[in-house]
């Protein structure tokens, strides 16, 4: 590990796109969020999966290219910049995610959700945005089983109808229209932040690391 770390180096995000063709800088350009510079997405590298994790950081922080980035790994460019792609769409939805607490949907949505497990289906949706998992996290959080348990089918009605009491309630009080606002881009990026495992990024020589900042 030592060894790769000393080999990166920051690079200036405008030189590194002139070192290589054209094809290659079209793709940085999409990997790009607007303008914002590695420091403005890094706050929200950690809810990205760890290999991921890993792939912002070489290319964005430290300049690496994504050939060397696939030798690293043992994978096709293609898969690189595909995972990148999935990567920035992520950190896309984290930034413009309206940013909404789990404080403070207990504190204002527990009057209007008088059901524990719809409040829980609210924060696990807007931390997951899968519906199978938000299932899993409600069944273990409550210990739900032998026929309760939740299924990503009934975290989906759950959901739905979450959603259209707050689009009732805001048109009373807009006080809970930040609330729709937030359920409403869950529903739109349903499992953008869902990984889909990859066994194939774990047999590069130094695949088994992370370099979380």
């Amino acid at each position: 590990m030592k060894a790769v770390t000393n080999r990166l180096r920051r690079i200036d995000s405008v030189k590194f796109e002139s070192m290589y063709s054209e094809k290659d800088a079209i793709r940085y350009g999409e990997f790009r969020i607007g303008n914002m510079s590695f420091e403005e997405i890094e706050p929200f590298l950690h809810k990205l999966p760890a290999r991921e994790i890993d792939l912002v950081t070489l290319y964005r922080k430290y300049g690496k290219n994504q050939k060397d980035i696939a030798r690293i790994f043992d994978v096709t460019q293609g898969a690189i910049s595909s995972r990148l792609r999935r990567a920035a769409d992520r950190l896309q939805f984290l930034r413009d995610i309206p940013k909404i607490s789990d404080e403070d949907i207990d504190t204002h949505l527990v009057k209007v959700f008088p059901d524990p497990i719809e409040i829980e289906i609210i924060k696990c949706m807007k931390e997951t945005t899968c519906q199978s998992r938000t299932a899993e996290l409600v069944n273990i959080k409550f210990g739900l089983k032998n026929g309760e348990e939740m299924t990503q089918v009934k975290v989906r009605h759950r959901f739905e109808k979450c959603l259209a009491k707050l689009n009732i309630l805001k048109e009373n009080d807009p006080k809970y229209l930040r609330f729709y606002t937030l359920l409403v881009f869950v529903k739109k990026n349903l499992y953008k932040l869902h990984e889909v495992l990859l066994p194939h990024f774990n047999k590069g020589k130094y695949a088994v690391f992370s370099l979380k900042t």
